[in-house]
């Protein structure tokens, strides 16, 4: 199974999930959830993250993160390989707590940042746990709204400020908040980015020169862009900066650079036969022969071989 995209940025906003095992409990009563806050705090203090806002469900978790470093995938490693060991000590158990790696997408602003927070919040009212925000103890809700706060380690200034750091009109935004969150969740893209389109835009141009390939999210960022899109980036790879003469029907003309692209696009797992055939002005039975050419070069020749890996690394 592919994993998630990890991207690791510094100043960079982030949500982030993570589920037990098969959907199982990762807490089973009051001392583990007093320990797995315990275990944010030691990593806020060990990875130098910013915590906004929390909310610990049962089965799961969700954070609001804030990094000054590139060492978010570090720092959430850290936090669930720290807390497994207690919880599996404690409880006499072995093997995984969580399911897999976790879940993250970046958030674009500290307009969505804001938005992200209520949304957490909401957890306990979505899922019929409490009728009130103040019921629910394991949420970084009651710091927010509390005059003296519980959690030290809790970023909440840059919220608070969206409000004019002002309680009241937070507690008013977040009660108003109730029953929106599917607007906010209207502008998830990929599964990777909270944000405006442009904002969408300027991350896949960044994801393009990262090796994530392997990624469905990714994946699909990049084949967002077009098949002529990227035909154009893999004959410039290859030195060819006019890819036009190239994506002509061609007779009896040998041309290993348009054979090399072909199977560079078609290594991507991008696009279809047939799309390529239509780039390239041929019928899809005609990229297998093309595919097979590009082999013999390679294997002919291991500089093109290196060439062509290095493309397909960098596109």
């Amino acid at each position: 199974m592919a994993r998630p995209v990890r991207m690791d940025y510094p100043n960079t906003f982030y949500h982030v999930l993570s589920r037990g095992n098969e959907r199982r409990n990762i807490f089973r009563d009051a001392q583990d959830y007093e320990n797995f806050t315990d275990t944010i705090r030691r990593m806020v203090e060990r990875f130098g993250l910013e915590v906004h806002a929390y909310v610990l469900m049962s089965n799961h978790y969700h954070l609001l993160i804030r990094t000054r470093d590139a060492n978010l995938s570090r720092a959430l490693q850290w936090l669930g390989l720290t807390y497994s060991i207690r919880f599996n000590r404690r409880h006499m158990r072995s093997g995984h707590l969580f399911q897999g790696r976790f879940k993250s997408f970046v958030i674009e602003n500290e307009r969505y940042f804001t938005a992200m927070c209520l949304y957490i919040h909401g957890n306990p009212i979505r899922a019929g746990i409490v009728q009130n925000f103040l019921d629910y103890p394991w949420s970084s809700y009651s710091t927010y709204v509390a005059a003296r706060r519980k959690e030290p380690w809790l970023a909440t200034k840059l919220v608070l400020g969206m409000y004019g750091g002002s309680r009241k009109r937070f507690i008013d935004a977040q009660l108003a908040y109730v029953g929106k969150e599917k607007s906010l969740l209207d502008e998830l893209r990929y599964g990777l980015f909270l944000g405006s389109e442009r904002f969408v835009e300027k991350w896949k141009k960044r994801l393009q020169g990262e090796r994530h390939r392997e990624k469905p999210q990714a994946r699909t960022a990049l084949k967002d862009q077009g098949i002529s899109v990227v035909a154009k980036q893999a004959f410039s790879a290859l030195g060819i900066e006019d890819p036009s003469p190239f994506l002509k029907p061609l007779r009896r003309e040998k041309r290993p650079n348009r054979d090399l692209a072909i199977y560079i696009i078609c290594h991507l797992g991008l696009f279809t036969n047939q799309e390529i055939g239509r780039e390239f002005g041929v019928g899809y039975t005609s990229i297998p022969g093309a595919l097979k050419r590009a082999q013999s070069y390679m294997d002919s020749d291991k500089k093109i071989r290196r060439k062509v890996v290095r493309v397909l690394n960098d596109i």
